[in-house]
């Protein structure tokens, strides 16, 4: 009697320093993730095209290149988790990655285990999450992707699509804006920050006008409500 091999992780790192490459490279296939190492930009946009990762550890330079603001290009070739690996302490900067698609910042530097336990975090949170329906909407987890009733996908970056996600799994629940902060801007609330009110605004605007004032709700003095995708 056989049985099949549980899955490999797979995770693809995105690193100009072969020392760090080739020492990560050998921290993650000691704990059981496989691992596969580019050196630049161009040629992990190659790789891309025909390879999928569970995950994809980036550094935020790559030689002249602020992988930061080539993002988007990423995200348009996968949905995998995007965990930039930086020495950059810049609030604003990590702010502006969350919002173009990225998972999470590391900083360097960051310490073996924690980084593997970090990966390994994320990785659960991609292949364990069920898919969400409302009616003919679907919110596919897996995929981080929102799918309309006609099935064509509404285009949400990486924290759009977590704070609705967020939302979706406690519908008619309000969730005040402290949680929703830490948990989607990896950051505390503060009073004056416009961060979260902007990717409302955005959810809003991407599901269209009809009806998408009441799919998430502001409730005065607790935070925000998701009230249900528009009717078809």
């Amino acid at each position: 009697m056989t049985s099949s091999a549980p899955h490999q992780a797979s995770i693809l790192l995105i690193e100009d320093d072969p020392i760090l490459s080739n020492e990560l490279v050998e921290t993650f296939t000691d704990h059981g993730i496989q691992a596969r190492a580019i050196a630049t930009w161009p040629d992990a946009l190659a790789l891309l095209e025909g390879y999928q990762p569970d995950l994809i550890l980036l550094d935020q330079r790559l030689g002249a290149v602020d992988t930061l603001m080539m993002l988007p290009a990423l995200r348009n070739l996968t949905a995998a988790p995007i965990l930039f690996l930086t020495g950059n302490r810049n609030e604003a900067d990590r702010v502006i990655g969350l919002e173009l698609g990225a998972d999470d910042f590391l900083l360097k530097p960051i310490a073996a285990r924690e980084l593997v336990a970090r990966v390994r975090a994320h990785l659960r949170r991609a292949t364990r999450r069920p898919a969400h329906v409302s009616g003919e909407w679907r919110l596919l987890e897996t995929e981080r992707r929102l799918l309309r009733p006609d099935g064509t996908p509404v285009p949400l970056t990486a924290a759009e699509f977590s704070l609705l996600a967020l939302m979706v799994a406690q519908p008619g629940m309000p969730i005040d804006r402290d949680r929703l902060t830490q948990e989607v801007l990896r950051r505390p609330y503060r009073a004056e920050d416009r961060s979260l009110d902007n990717l409302v605004h955005q959810i809003r605007r991407k599901l269209g006008r009809r009806g998408a004032g009441e799919v998430i709700s502001a409730i005065r003095n607790q935070g925000y409500v998701f009230s249900g995708f528009p009717e078809n």
